[in-house]
């Protein structure tokens, strides 16, 4: 798929920027809608605003009736309690699909909810008497209304997850109008339950909106509160992009191709070539095809395994590869200090710095293999292999600490170590580890001293016995500065050979490879270009 700007039609996007002044202006909007809040709370409490409460007289609606029970039920459904429920599955839903910002907004709104609580039991202002008194809705304190606070922040809530999708102007448009509708349709139901007044009406109003702004204002998400002009596709194009990604890794394609497509046409970019990786080829193809194409960037969105096989095939053409969040590890990613955040990382895949790292090429009988993370025999390609696929899905990193116990009955293996020529280590050892980079899940540093371009591979040796005890000790030797007698050392050099006594399990960025009982490594300076922060 391939085209020039102008084939992206400039009313498919809505213009979102960052900026400073944006930010400002989310403050002050935020601080005007909880001084007016805050005014109005203090007519309320003084008394000062009930002459307002007469000018609409509640309609004489029965319990019994169908209109009554209708009403009942409806303002049931909206009760801010469900309100607050269905914020929390959105900000976790916004999580799992690497959106940050916006699951912070969303908790926020969902913070907001529950301080409404602890401030109408503050107030304590009873509701008005009414033939409702003993609906659910009608339970505590009336001001401010929760209902509307719920309804305004739901209404936000539906609006900045249509911004956050890229949905059309048109679709942003409708939701608005739906959220202002909803908001009356509430309000409306309160009124003719009589269980909240005017005044109570309005509270709910102002509160809900100083929620939504602070929400905004604190996480950093685009406004949702106007409608931006449409932006002009830039005259000149940022060039051609491909998209290599693993679909498995991938929650939902479809909104992620129209992030990755509003992304690329705000920034001028030409629509990207979409090449999804097979099971039985993880990336080689696609990067071979992509560089054929003629693609000045290419975007990498899976896992470890993913990124290392079009890592190495973009190896010396010159063209940057960009790192998307998409797998459980992404850690050279971590280790760049590139964003979890999926709008983070789009933005520095288009506007960041392009940075030569190094690759390191792993030889095993004769097969040379490039990587630009970790690669080791040992404890942590057996804790690699171990790990369930399925239990990563549900608590992530934990996966692999519950393998890491299982590796108590591991038997040592004994290896000869040869940096740059010299013997430096031959004995028992649990596992011995050639990395690139150094930072593990976490924030863990494995490998302190290791940098992506500093023209050296680093080596880790763990020393000493299996079983509970010698993993016990490798765990608080992790942060122990190097000593002769410490379970692990750490070297650096240029090339690396190791000799072990027996087959042992290998693995390559996290991906289980086979069995190793020999194999050398060797640093190529600067091979990489990856677009990273400035």
């Amino acid at each position: 798929m391939t085209g020039s700007p102008s084939d992206l039609r400039p009313a498919e996007f809505t213009e979102v920027t960052t900026s400073r002044s944006r930010r400002k202006t989310e403050l002050v909007w935020f601080l005007c809608a909880f001084a007016v809040y805050t005014v109005w709370t203090g007519a309320v409490v003084t008394g000062m605003a009930a002459p307002i409460d007469a000018l609409i007289q509640t309609p004489p609606l029965e319990p019994r009736t169908a209109p009554g029970q209708a009403v009942e039920a409806f303002a049931l459904v909206t009760h801010p309690y469900v309100v607050l429920l269905v914020t929390a599955v959105a900000a976790l839903n916004a999580l799992r699909q690497r959106q940050r910002r916006l699951a912070l907004a969303l908790t926020i709104a969902a913070v907001g909810l529950v301080l409404w609580d602890v401030q109408r039991a503050m107030i304590g202002r009873p509701h008005p008497v009414s033939d409702f008194a003993d609906s659910v809705s009608a339970w505590g304190s009336a001001y401010p209304s929760g209902h509307i606070v719920g309804a305004t922040v739901l209404t936000w809530v539906a609006v900045t997850l249509a911004n956050a999708e890229r949905r059309s102007p048109r679709s942003q448009r409708r939701r608005r109008a739906l959220g202002m509708l909803f908001v009356a349709l509430v309000g409306t139901s309160m009124w003719a339950m009589g269980t909240d007044r005017l005044t109570d009406l309005i509270g709910g109003v102002l509160l809900g909106t100083s929620i939504a702004t602070g929400a905004l204002w604190v996480s950093g998400v685009e406004a949702i509160g106007r409608a931006w002009r449409l932006r002009e596709l830039p005259a000149e194009s940022g060039g051609k992009a491909a998209v290599i990604y693993n679909p498995t890794k991938i929650l939902d394609l479809d909104l992620f191709r129209r992030r990755v497509q509003f992304a690329l046409a705000r920034s001028g970019w030409e629509p990207p070539l979409w090449i999804e990786t097979r099971q039985d080829d993880p990336g080689k193809a696609m990067a071979q095809y992509a560089l054929a194409q003629g693609v000045d960037r290419v975007l990498v969105a899976g896992g470890d395994g993913t990124a290392r096989t079009v890592c190495a095939e973009l190896a010396g053409s010159g063209v940057p590869v960009a790192l998307i969040p998409a797998g459980t590890g992404n850690l050279l990613g971590r280790n760049l200090r590139i964003s979890l955040d999926e709008d983070e990382a789009l933005d520095l895949a288009l506007h960041g710095r392009a940075r030569s790292i190094d690759l390191v090429h792993w030889n095993v009988d004769g097969v040379d293999t490039p990587f630009a993370v970790m690669a080791g025999v040992g404890l942590d390609a057996q804790i690699m292999r171990d790990t369930s696929a399925r239990l990563k899905k549900f608590i992530k990193g934990g996966a692999y600490v519950v393998a890491a116990v299982q590796q108590m009955r591991m038997r040592p293996f004994r290896a000869t170590v040869t940096i740059d020529g010299q013997r430096v280590h031959d004995g028992d050892s649990v596992m011995v580890l050639v990395g690139n980079v150094g930072r593990l899940q976490g924030g863990l540093a494995l490998i302190p001293a290791a940098e992506p371009d500093d023209g050296a591979l680093h080596v880790l040796i763990a020393a000493g016995g299996g079983g509970a005890r010698g993993l016990l000790r490798l765990v608080l030797g992790v942060r122990r500065k190097d000593a002769p007698d410490a379970p692990l050392r750490r070297l650096s050099g240029e090339r690396v050979e190791v000799v072990l006594d027996r087959p042992v399990a290998y693995q390559l960025d996290g991906d289980t490879a086979g069995l190793a009982q020999t194999f050398r490594a060797q640093v190529q300076p600067a091979a990489l270009l990856v677009m990273s922060p400035h």
